[in-house]
């Protein structure tokens, strides 16, 4: 048996990391001291240990370790989801590495890494279109979860998209945890549609790179509108040009419309 500071030292978690683990069942001691209530370890246990230091290397949550710990599907299921999760963070910043290095190229020149050029913004007039659309206050992870209840409907509905789907943000503030969302995918049948979307004026800001930028992007345009002097006057709605789970993360295109009128 080896005493909580053996154990330490042989598994590089510190005692009190494992007394948490105790007492939230994710390694129990093999014997307590009823006496002084010192904790005791076997030698096989430090197995649990090692895995358990592995899959928290893989960016599993305790919860999840302790699922996998008893059983194996779950741990191979698990394992497929964060290799897809951790790819895409690789993806994600090479982008955000390629931003850098540009920027930092900008900078070099005495230029600004936030607007080197002519924003790529135009008015438009009356955007009108027939939507299908789903509208929760959620958790902004969940976004996909919302988009895919739309297109169930829109198939429910047998309706014929005509244009790309897009999300209009309703909430006053950016709270991601509990975001006013609507997705909509536009439709041929004005008798299907949930309701019409019409914006009589709007900014147009067409953004093309990985969505790590759009913050910026908005910051953008919404200095373009107030150095034109116009104000937002609904919700901002964004229209996906393209899929990424099917363009590079550097491709992937989106228009931007904020709906505006005259200060």
């Amino acid at each position: 048996m080896l005493s909580i500071s053996q154990f330490s030292r042989a598994s590089h978690i510190t005692p009190k990391t494992l007394r948490y683990y105790d007492e939230i069942d994710l390694l129990k001691p093999e014997a307590v001291d009823p006496n002084n209530g010192y904790r005791y370890y076997t030698s096989t246990q430090l197995l649990t240990a090692f895995k358990i230091q592995k899959l928290k290397q893989y960016e599993f949550r305790l919860a999840e370790i302790r699922l996998a710990l008893e059983d194996d599907l779950y741990l191979l299921e698990r394992m497929t989801d964060k290799r897809q999760e951790i790819q895409q963070k690789m993806t994600t910043y090479h982008s955000i590495q390629t931003a850098i290095e540009t920027d930092i190229a900008a900078l070099a020149e005495g230029g600004s890494f936030m607007f080197n050029q002519e924003p790529p913004i135009e008015i438009v007039e009356n955007v009108v279109w027939n939507i299908i659309s789903v509208r929760k206050t959620m958790n902004i992870k969940d976004f996909d979860q919302l988009m895919a209840a739309v297109y169930q409907k829109v198939n429910e509905e047998k309706a014929t998209p005509v244009y790309a789907p897009l999300t209009l943000y309703h909430s006053p503030e950016y709270t991601p945890e509990n975001y006013d969302v609507e997705i909509a995918i536009p439709i041929l049948e004005e008798e299907l549609r949930t309701r019409q979307l019409h914006a009589e004026r709007c900014v147009k800001y067409h953004f093309h790179g990985n969505y790590q930028g759009l913050p910026a992007a908005y910051a953008e345009a919404a200095k373009w509108i107030d150095d034109n002097e116009y104000v937002i006057t609904d919700a901002v709605f964004e229209i996906y040009l393209t899929n990424p789970s099917e363009v590079p993360a550097a491709e992937n295109e989106v228009d931007i419309y904020f709906p505006i009128k005259a200060k």
